[in-house]
């Protein structure tokens, strides 16, 4: 009776143990699981615009085109420059999407290299930074599902001739940072995880000349960055800045011009920087 008793101890000792064993392996890849899962906001159309908003990190993005139909005067990338040197002085990565048509000007083949070689991101922004859907009705696509297709392939093979794959920038921009749903979903079908700048944040409008209604000085979309801070928060917020040179702005006025500024209020707000390259692969 006594060693029956002491058998029947060991066994359920022995099932306790497995099954403690079991509760805490679940519980150890639930931890797992949390610690590498990213949280997303999305808009409407199910674009990303806001990465894990419990985080204090700022996702700052830098887009450009270049219009061949006035050899850039309007839409150029040669913000490119100084914009990697304010990173690199500061120690802070950013994610650049330029278009396909920046890839195949000579003066900023060097500098794309510089962004690949110093650890930022880089994705693109379209290949022509094609107008995908109407500004007066948005649901009034603009391209075919065939157009946005081999647009794509030819921004594909511009990001290829960097020594680039696929998986490395499987994020983008979408052109004019405009989209709906019949471009947004053809996007995604071609492997792209869809951002956009964070609603609310107004630094994306640093192209508009002074004789623009909707005109804002560069020290005034500074401005809006802490005030939306005041008001919300900046964790997590993808805060866009166009890398050109628009031909009715003034050096003095040229957003990117205050990327250091820009840089030293976000981190006085105990915020650090990241990537795209940062989110874990789903």
């Amino acid at each position: 009776m006594i060693k029956s008793a002491n058998s029947n101890y060991i066994s359920i000792m022995r099932r306790l143990y497995i099954t403690f064993s079991v509760l805490l392996a679940a519980f150890a890849l639930a931890g797992c699981y949390h610690k590498h899962s990213t949280v997303y906001e999305t808009d409407e159309y199910g674009v990303v615009t806001r990465i894990n908003p419990s985080e204090k990190s700022v996702y700052l993005v830098f887009t450009a085109h270049f219009s061949t139909n006035d050899n850039g005067a309007f839409e150029n990338f040669d913000g490119i420059v100084p914009v990697l040197d304010t990173l690199a002085s500061r120690g802070v990565k950013g994610s650049f999407f330029p278009t396909g048509n920046c890839f195949r000007v000579e003066r900023y083949k060097e500098p794309i290299q510089r962004i690949i070689d110093e650890g930022h991101y880089l994705s693109a922004h379209s290949n022509h930074h094609l107008l995908l859907c109407s500004y007066a009705n948005r649901d009034s696509s603009l391209v075919t599902a065939d157009s946005i297709r081999t647009d794509i392939k030819g921004m594909e093979a511009e990001l290829r001739q960097f020594g680039l794959t696929k998986e490395q920038f499987n994020w983008m921009i979408p052109p004019y940072e405009y989209y709906n749903q019949f471009s947004a979903d053809v996007l995604r079908e071609l492997g792209y995880n869809l951002a956009n700048p964070t609603e609310g944040l107004e630094t994306s409008m640093d192209w508009m000349g002074p004789e623009s209604p909707d005109y804002c000085s560069a020290q005034n979309l500074v401005e809006n960055i802490w005030k939306y801070d005041n008001e919300h928060t900046l964790s997590g917020v993808i805060l866009l800045i166009h890398a050109m040179n628009y031909p009715d702005r003034t050096d003095a006025d040229r957003t990117y011009l205050h990327l250091g500024e820009i840089i030293d209020g976000i981190r006085a707000g105990g915020y650090d920087f990241k990537t795209f390259a940062d989110i874990p692969k789903q």
